[in-house]
């Protein structure tokens, strides 16, 4: 089974729903292939907006700072229910391209989920400045990334044709709003759901996993709300 996954480093709900995705496989027994696709919630994002996140949420989406916290708390509490530790009140979001890269990077090297995951865990849990170069490069070596493909990524715009083929192909399918997942090229699944819905989705696919991919285009994701909220987030216009 392939699962084509789109998501942003800095989207709760794509790694709120990375982990419901794992459990269901779990749950199934079932052995997928995963692949990450590029999606950046806000292309133009500076590296840092050196504000914390409630206010970046408030001054430049546009929220109110009553809202943002209430969604913030929300986030916490479903990423506390899937065993992540989502600390919102020190986390540092910033520009994500050169993050993107470094994962195509990895998937050249087979570690393609590792440096997601790593990623992940440094915005969401350790408040790690995702925008930031020299952590980028710090946390790819720790995933076992060689010191010089790293730095020959970042010193160049090695990967940006692929991310930028990521987010065209995302526009093409109509996806809105990440986490966005592809199964087998045929069943789409937007937003973080329920490990049942994903279990179902999975069991129902699992007979036809070895069958060529329909022509059919897969659902594309609903509106839902915007920035983040109803399971997903959406790209920042």
């Amino acid at each position: 089974m392939k699962i084509d996954i789109w998501s942003d480093v800095i989207c709760p709900f794509c790694y709120i729903g990375k982990r419901k995705l794992e459990a269901a496989l779990e749950q199934t027994g079932i052995t997928a292939q995963t692949e990450w696709h590029s999606f950046e919630l806000n292309p133009s994002a500076p590296r840092s907006y050196g504000m914390p996140l409630p206010d970046v949420m408030d001054h430049l989406y546009g929220f109110g700072r009553q809202r943002a916290l209430g969604i913030l708390n929300h986030e916490e509490q479903e990423a506390r229910r899937m065993g992540l530790d989502f600390q919102w009140r020190i986390a540092k979001p910033g520009n994500t391209f050169d993050a993107h890269r470094l994962i195509h990077l990895a998937r050249h090297d087979g570690i393609g989920d590792k440096v997601k995951e790593r990623f992940l865990r440094a915005y969401f849990t350790e408040g790690q400045e995702i925008g930031d170069r020299q952590v980028l490069r710090a946390l790819a070596l720790e995933t076992g990334l060689a010191a010089t493909d790293v730095d020959a990524v970042l010193a160049s715009d090695r990967f940006a044709d692929e991310v930028r083929a990521d987010e065209r192909q995302a526009a093409e399918l109509g996806i809105r709003g990440v986490p966005y997942f592809v199964i087998d090229g045929q069943v789409s699944v937007s937003g973080a759901r329920d490990v049942e819905e994903f279990v179902r989705v999975l069991r129902e696919q699992a007979p036809i996993a070895s069958d060529a991919a329909s022509d059919t285009e897969p659902d594309t994701a609903s509106d839902g709300a915007a920035m983040c909220g109803d399971g997903f987030c959406k790209v920042r216009k």
